[in-house]
């Protein structure tokens, strides 16, 4: 993904460091795109997927990315 992904910024709060999620991202987009990558997400691994966590510096809003792999989910259930 050449742009980080859109996710609300929080700094003051917990959220989930964006270097992990934005990988996990470039992965989930590639494999829904069909593109060739070494390890394509399964809907299994976007369920289970854990991400770091961040406090006093900028991390992605929790609910935010929890809501957009849970949609991401069924795109590659229902394949």
């Amino acid at each position: 993904m050449t742009e980080p992904a859109d996710f609300t910024r929080v700094r003051w709060r917990e959220g989930y460091a964006p270097e992990q999620v934005d990988a996990f991202i470039d992965r989930l987009v590639a494999t829904v795109d069909g593109r060739p990558i070494s390890k394509p997400v399964t809907a299994d691994e976007i369920r289970n997927v854990t991400f770091g966590t961040v406090r006093l510096r900028e991390g992605y809003a929790i609910p935010e990315v929890d809501e957009f792999l849970d949609i991401a989910s069924g795109w590659l259930t229902n394949r």
